[in-house]
């Protein structure tokens, strides 16, 4: 799994969780369920922007979709520039700040990822593809749509 989809399940998750009460688990699973489409639409167009490190424009454009998902769930979002390593990413930090909160929380997660070899894909590399299995399980191509209608 590419790590920035981590970082955006994360995000989308981060929101749903300042509505739980008594049964968090339950209200996180509930709340997942009722926005699957939309996760799983967010998801796929992140996962579309190429992030190889070196490729300094898309690892910009990954900041900022990032930056934007943030935005959208009213996570107070920073786009930073590292100015003492300016071949370094860009940062993202954000804050959702919590009144009476006793905790942080802290995610990390890194959207920068290593070269690929396109010849050793199934299919090509930043298209999102669903399976119903892995490939070496004989798993079969399923639009996103029939995804969405899995339990």
């Amino acid at each position: 799994m590419r790590s920035n989809s981590i970082l955006a399940c994360a995000v989308l998750c981060i929101q749903a969780a300042s509505a739980f009460a008594a049964d968090p688990l339950s209200d996180l699973r509930a709340f997942r369920t009722s926005h699957a489409n939309e996760i799983l639409e967010q998801y796929v167009e992140l996962l579309k922007l190429p992030n190889v490190a070196s490729d300094r424009t898309n690892i910009h454009r990954n900041a900022e979709a990032i930056v934007a998902m943030m935005q959208r769930l009213n996570l107070s979002p920073r786009l930073l520039e590292p100015s003492a390593a300016p071949d370094a990413p860009p940062l993202v930090y954000g804050e959702w700040k919590v009144p009476k909160a006793r905790r942080t929380l802290v995610l990390y997660a890194h959207y920068d990822g290593q070269p690929v070899n396109p010849a050793e894909w199934v299919t090509a590399p930043f298209t999102p593809t669903l399976r119903t299995a892995p490939v070496t399980d004989g798993g079969t191509v399923i639009s996103m749509d029939a995804a969405n209608r899995r339990d």
